[in-house]
């Protein structure tokens, strides 16, 4: 997989298209079953569905939810970016079906 820069692994996970960034650290994976998760280091911390909605967990300080400064720097561009996603702060996104639909991050 090429990797490219993070606001472009934003675009490619809304797009439901495979992405990493040259660290590895954040990653788009979609999935056979036409859904697509965006990860942060081995945090999934978006969902997009089959029908192109996508969801995005707010793993920042501003919900007492701090995992670290990159997983916040990866939560925000997602936010800011085009068609912005569906917020869900992390205790309604570990109940949501979303949250967990493949588990574990493949690679």
């Amino acid at each position: 997989m090429k990797r490219v820069r993070n606001h472009i692994v934003i675009q490619k996970w809304k797009a439901g298209e495979e992405a990493e960034n040259h660290r590895g650290s954040l990653s788009s994976v979609a999935w056979a079953d036409g859904t697509t998760e965006l990860w942060s280091y081995e945090l999934k911390i978006g969902h997009r569905t089959r029908s192109g909605a996508c969801v995005l967990a707010d793993f920042t300080a501003r919900t007492g939810n701090f995992k670290s400064v990159t997983t916040s720097t990866h939560v925000n561009l997602a936010k800011k970016a085009n068609d912005r996603p569906l917020v869900m702060h992390p205790l309604v996104w570990r109940e949501s079906p979303v949250s967990n639909s493949h588990l574990a991050k493949p690679f």
